[in-house]
């Protein structure tokens, strides 16, 4: 039998969709959380699983972008194991108030809501717009703590980057307990920003399917300069295959759609799920912590989010073929960005006898198809080449 699958459409982390999603796990439904900005090729109505429980777009650990279900049951888990954690860092869970900044499609924004329940303490999420306005932010923080021993919240780089880059901001972050930062690596110079401003970071490692983080550094030793994702939690066994791989065994594991009456575990038989991340864990003060090596294939972090050039490479050649665009080749390069660490730039040959006029008409073309696309997709730069040289020929500042 077949149960329905409910979608909803989050634009980030908008109190009302915040309540349809209490609404229907209350109901034991199914819920499909997605941006409203993300096209999905195939919409599933119903899927031969039991609710309550989540389906969420990853673009995590896993090699290529899929999507994940997980039961509540591992929701549930991943907040106590997180919690855990603060207990034996001397916080009380109950006296926590969560600041939410990430989106609800996101699995980190989506935990704050699970977190909040299991702990009993409050959240109160943050729009993209309120963070920008780092002076309101920071008065309207200070107010909302009142008599709350611990602020906690969970950052991307991109918006730690933007938040160190104002006074406000800077002064908003320091009067956190703690701030989870996941997603990305920060750099060096983001690193010795925070321990000079004394900012309590927690680098964390974790994905969709883990249920978000499977590992934590404690502030008190990212101030004292530790360079990893921190240490492995209590309800995680991580090892590193021969490979290189960072491999998982937990119980909030989910499991792979592949059409409505099929899935797939995660996991293989022994209980461990291989990730398309390389890692090394080193032993320290008699704990295990692990340390982030990058990726193994081509995928790359934009920004807190996974981009799979493969992925892109697909979409830009569907739409060159349906429009008839006259190009013989393209080629998509990551290229470094303060702000997001790394971004994409299209290197593209078109045809011989192309002119200037018409070269120019197609590439606003595809700036045009590129704005529909999650931010860490769209290309930083579109660079025109000639057929017999590898120097750039033409590169087009688009019309806005």
């Amino acid at each position: 039998m077949k149960n329905k699958i409910y979608t909803i459409e989050v634009e980030n982390n908008e109190p009302q969709s915040v309540e349809k999603i209490i609404e229907k796990i209350r109901e034991n439904k199914i819920i499909y959380v997605k941006s409203k900005f993300y096209e999905d090729k195939y919409v599933l109505d119903a899927i031969t699983e039991n609710g309550p429980a989540i389906i969420l777009n990853s673009s995590g650990s896993s090699g290529t972008p899929r999507q994940c279900f997980h039961h509540l049951d591992n929701l549930k888990l991943s907040a106590a194991a997180s919690g855990q954690w603060l207990i034996e860092q001397g916080f009380e869970l109950q006296n926590c108030l969560i600041l939410n900044t990430l989106p609800l499609n996101h699995i980190s924004g989506l935990m704050s809501i699970f977190r909040s329940q299991t702990w009993g303490c409050d959240c109160i999420n943050i729009s993209p717009n309120f963070i920008k306005n780092t002076r309101k932010l920071l008065l309207f923080t200070i107010k909302s703590k009142k008599n709350k021993k611990h602020l906690i919240t969970s950052l991307v780089p991109t918006q730690l980057q933007r938040l160190l880059a104002q006074k406000d901001g800077i002064s908003w972050l320091k009067i956190f307990d703690l701030i989870w930062v996941g997603g990305a690596s920060i750099s060096d110079e983001t690193a010795g920003q925070c321990i000079q401003e004394k900012i309590k970071l927690a680098p964390c490692y974790g994905s969709t399917e883990t249920s978000a983080m499977v590992t934590s550094l404690k502030p008190k030793e990212f101030l004292m300069g530790f360079k990893n994702v921190g240490e492995i939690l209590p309800d995680t066994k991580i090892r590193i295959n021969e490979q290189g791989l960072i491999e998982i065994k937990s119980a909030r594991i989910g499991i792979e759609i592949i059409d409505s009456s099929k899935t797939k575990n995660f996991k293989n038989k022994n209980g461990w799920w291989c990730t398309g991340d390389l890692g090394e864990i080193n032993q320290i003060n008699n704990s295990l912590y692990l340390n982030f090596l990058g990726r193994s294939d081509n995928a790359f972090n934009s920004g807190g989010e996974i981009v799979f050039p493969k992925v892109i490479e697909s979409r830009l050649n569907d739409f060159i073929m349906k429009e008839n665009i006259p190009i013989n080749k393209f080629n998509i390069s990551k290229v470094s960005n303060k702000l997001w660490g790394n971004k994409i730039e299209v290197i593209v040959e078109f045809r011989e006898l192309t002119n200037n006029k018409n070269i120019e008409i197609y590439l606003n073309l595809l700036k045009k198809f590129s704005q529909s696309w999650p931010k860490h997709e769209k290309p930083e730069k579109w660079i025109v080449k000639s057929k017999n040289t590898i120097t750039e020929k033409i590169n087009y500042k688009f019309k806005k």
